[in-house]
């Protein structure tokens, strides 16, 4: 008769094995994840989130000019000193209900009280449902059924000299309270939709 093999002895697994098992696993994972972050880039360029949409040669925008990236709801407003504005192409008072209604630069646009910048002719306006309101290029509050300032992204100009604009948030104001009703703040808000 053949004899019976003895019984094998169990594996213990102990408290010890499992914490080395675990944290083995865990650098493994953090190995690798920042392996595929320098293998295959970041969204953020390195900008803390940041997302650019280009504006073109910054170069080809004239001083005291308003440009408009209609597919980027975005009017590029350059002033005579040569620094750029990014400005939302919807104003404070058309987002609180979130219409649809844009503003759009009118060149014969007055201002009524609030000075004109250099060089500059026209205004932003804003017309809807019968009521509207006028903004000068950079953005503040000229008259009507409106408030605060307009919209505004960061820009910043490329090595290549392209006008770049942050489109991943903005300064924005809104209504603290009431929509539409001071007091209102300045905040960041997300980019454009």
């Amino acid at each position: 008769m053949a004899e019976a093999a003895p019984p094998r002895p169990k594996r213990r697994i102990t408290l010890r094995g499992c914490l080395t098992i675990g944290i083995v696993g865990t650098v493994v994972a953090i190995v690798g994840a920042i392996a595929g972050i320098e293998l295959f880039g970041s969204d953020t360029g390195g900008d803390g989130g940041a997302r650019y949409v280009s504006g073109g040669e910054a170069a080809a925008y004239p001083r005291s000019d308003v440009q408009y990236l209609e597919e980027d709801h975005i009017f590029v407003v350059r002033l005579a000193d040569g620094a750029f504005l990014a400005i939302y192409d919807k104003s404070p008072a058309q987002q609180e209900p979130s219409t649809d209604c844009r503003l759009r630069f009118d060149d014969n646009a007055s201002l009524n009280t609030l000075p004109q910048l250099e060089g500059f002719q026209g205004a932003f306006v804003d017309e809807c449902e019968g009521v509207r309101a006028v903004y000068r290029v950079d953005g503040a509050y000229a008259f009507g059924a409106g408030f605060g300032e307009l919209d505004r992204f960061e820009t910043r100009t490329g090595d290549n000299g392209e006008l770049l604009i942050d489109v991943s948030e903005r300064t924005c104001m809104r209504s603290i309270g009431v929509p539409g009703v001071p007091p209102f703040e300045r905040a960041r808000c997300r980019g454009n939709p």
